[in-house]
């Protein structure tokens, strides 16, 4: 029996729609606002910084947020082009009237200067995902040469091989003492372990953490006995 006429025109528009349909990853990123962060100027006691907000998507943005963290040793001092607010190591900057609206494809920049050395981690855009696309979520590699390079009464002192990471310099350790993480090291490759017992065996651990938040594995267990 001949099919309508009726429905073999719907057909024909469906097939044509789906050919003129761009490819879905040429117009619906993965990531519809990023912010790229660069280092535009350093120096022995700071850098400055950027982060560049881009809309991806095919609608206008209204406001933005871009959060991370800073090592201890580091600190905000001026920014420019963004309100910021602080809780502790973690900043939120926030747009301001001028710069707030993008429209589809459109980008715009603020910036800040630190003083210490550590760059910015565990970036988030509007309080969602990862700031850039390629986002970092290699951890570091895991600390080794682990030894106790000194014995007293109450104290040992561990030292051990920095570890390596794919995109920035390993900016924390964790120090585990009998399995409880007992303290975290910023910048140090050895740690003085005080408050033990004297004549006791101790066990202990050491992983890295990247910028980025992530974490190696434990390293491999050494013990050390107290002094008398």
């Amino acid at each position: 029996m001949p099919r309508p006429l009726t429905s073999l025109v719907a057909a024909l528009l469906g097939v044509l729609t789906l050919l003129g349909a761009p490819p879905a990853s040429a117009t619906s990123p993965l990531v519809p606002v990023t912010a790229e962060f660069r280092e535009t100027s350093s120096w022995e006691s700071g850098y400055q910084g950027t982060y560049t907000i881009k809309n991806h998507s095919r609608t206008a943005l209204d406001g933005w947020t871009v959060e991370f963290s800073l090592p201890v040793n580091t600190v905000v001092t001026t920014h420019w082009d963004a309100r910021l607010t602080r809780d502790g190591s973690r900043y939120s900057f926030r747009n301001v009237g001028y710069n707030g609206s993008l429209a589809p494809g459109a980008s715009t920049t603020f910036g800040w200067v630190a003083q210490g050395g550590g760059m910015p981690g565990r970036c988030v855009v509007n309080q969602g995902g990862p700031c850039e696309e390629d986002s970092d979520i290699t951890p570091p590699t895991v600390p080794t040469g682990v030894h106790v390079t000194g014995i007293e009464g109450g104290a040992l002192t561990l030292s051990w091989t920095a570890s390596v990471d794919d995109r920035s310099p390993v900016v924390e350790y964790e120090l585990f003492v009998d399995g409880v993480r007992h303290s975290t090291l910023t910048g140090v490759t050895s740690h003085r372990v005080t408050g033990l017992r004297p004549n006791t065996t101790y066990m202990f651990h050491v992983l890295a953490k990247d910028l980025a938040g992530n974490r190696s594995a434990l390293s491999h267990a050494v013990t050390g006995t107290t002094g008398a």
